[in-house]
């Protein structure tokens, strides 16, 4: 039976004196904040900063069932902890000191939109210390023309646009990002922009590092399986490879060149090339465990972009390492299924190759930046001659007499300087 909480104002509900001010169709008013019994809330299963903990729990073999309120809400629970422990401890002691000061938000039928840290701290203190607490909120009714967007909208708002920082794990901010813009088209990028409080290019830049996560997740044969990003820390690299990708294949986007209706089907072939090289580095490089240092694998991929996708030595390392992404790539699509066990499975299988992998991105890197040392001072002393050739002679014919000393000082340091290259030139 589906509860609806306005028909228990009176009975278990009561309204308290307070309001809280939210906007709700493009219209902000105060709205009165109710006093809810804990059992009778429960928390967003399409909450975005569990996002990635809920695909792990479901992948799993699991399914998340709302017939009993308290089971699913302990579930949900940990995964609300989990996202940010100390941030939970510290409302929990600030509610145990002070009572709860800020309202939430739930449906009529519930659902928490706004105020799942304050339900998880209050749920805990009830059980801790056998405190009698109520979750304090503005109860929305849906049967009064609220729908899914507005209530999507009211999330973000609440969530991004307000002043206080945003706790969400980089990844479970993509997985909303991917669904409510790109997959479901809840709303446009503009409407983003407008509820989060976001600049246009930012905003853009999540949604071109959210179409590469899933991409990724492609690619491993691990779809919908975002926790695995999350494990593996992919949003600094993912942003160094939009830079790259775009950087190299100039006026694409990541979001639109693998669609249909892309006409340069020979740029689609390059586009895909470069990006599986880049997605076996980030296999290749990531942590198997714990204690496997591998460095900063954002830095690598930053490296790979300007010493070997972006410089001359490109096709040369592509051709050398396209066995590899093959390699990676087919042991992937032979699994069933993928998850965190099996990339690491995949892992400890082929570190030979993952070694190998390292080694020919090292050694490229490494003579890139050899060429590069030896053509900086040809590169230097270009950009020098191009500053000299600005200088007027008929300027420097009308100086006055101190600034034609000054002149005379740096014009003769450069002569000295000129003479020693020389002389290291054995000419």
């Amino acid at each position: 039976m589906t509860i609806k909480l306005n028909e228990l104002i009176g009975s278990k509900i009561t309204m308290t004196d307070s309001t809280r001010k939210l906007t709700i169709k493009g219209e902000t008013k105060p709205y009165k904040v109710a006093r809810i019994p804990l059992d009778l809330c429960h928390y967003n299963n399409q909450n975005g900063r569990i996002a990635t903990h809920i695909s792990e729990y479901i992948s799993n073999g699991n399914t998340l069932n709302k017939s009993d309120l308290n089971e699913y809400n302990n579930v949900l629970e940990k995964f609300i902890y989990k996202a940010n422990p100390k941030a939970l401890d510290d409302t929990m002691n600030n509610i145990d000191k002070f009572d709860q000061r800020v309202a939430g938000v739930v449906l009529n039928d519930g659902r928490i939109i706004d105020g799942n840290r304050r339900f998880t701290a209050l749920r805990k203190l009830k059980r801790d210390k056998g405190k009698d607490l109520y979750f304090e909120a503005v109860i929305l009714n849906q049967e009064e023309g609220i729908d899914q967007r507005d209530i999507k909208l009211l999330e973000l708002n609440l969530q991004h646009a307000e002043e206080k920082p945003v706790d969400y794990d980089p990844i479970d901010n993509l997985v909303d990002v991917y669904r409510d813009l790109i997959e479901n088209k809840l709303f446009t990028e503009v409407e983003y922009v407008r509820n989060t409080n976001k600049k246009p290019a930012e905003v853009a830049l999540m949604m071109k590092k959210a179409e590469l996560m899933v991409q990724f997740l492609d690619y491993i044969n691990a779809e919908g399986k975002y926790y695995i990003a999350r494990d593996l820390a992919l949003d600094g690299p993912l942003q160094e490879m939009v830079r790259i990708l775009e950087s190299q294949f100039k006026g694409i986007d990541v979001r639109t060149i693998l669609s249909a209706s892309h006409k340069d089907k020979g740029e689609q072939a390059g586009y895909l090339r470069v990006r599986n090289a880049l997605f076996t580095a980030i296999f290749s490089k990531r942590k198997l465990n714990e204690s496997d240092n591998k460095g900063d694998v954002t830095r690598d991929i930053r490296d790979m972009g300007k010493f070997i996708i972006n410089a001359s030595n490109r096709e040369e390392f592509l051709d050398e390492f396209d066995d590899i992404v093959e390699e990676v790539y087919e042991n992937f699509q032979d699994l069933d299924e993928v998850d965190s066990s099996s990339v690491k499975e995949v892992g400890q299988e082929l570190a030979d190759v993952r070694k190998e992998a390292q080694k020919v991105i090292d050694k490229h890197i490494e003579d890139s930046r050899l060429v590069m040392a030896k053509t900086k001072p040809v590169d230097l002393i270009n950009k020098a001659f191009d500053d000299l050739k600005r200088i007027e002679v008929e300027q420097v014919k009308r100086m006055d007499s101190s600034t034609e000393q000054e002149f005379l000082t740096v014009f003769e340091e450069v002569q000295k300087k000129l003479n020693e290259f020389r002389e290291a030139l054995n000419v």
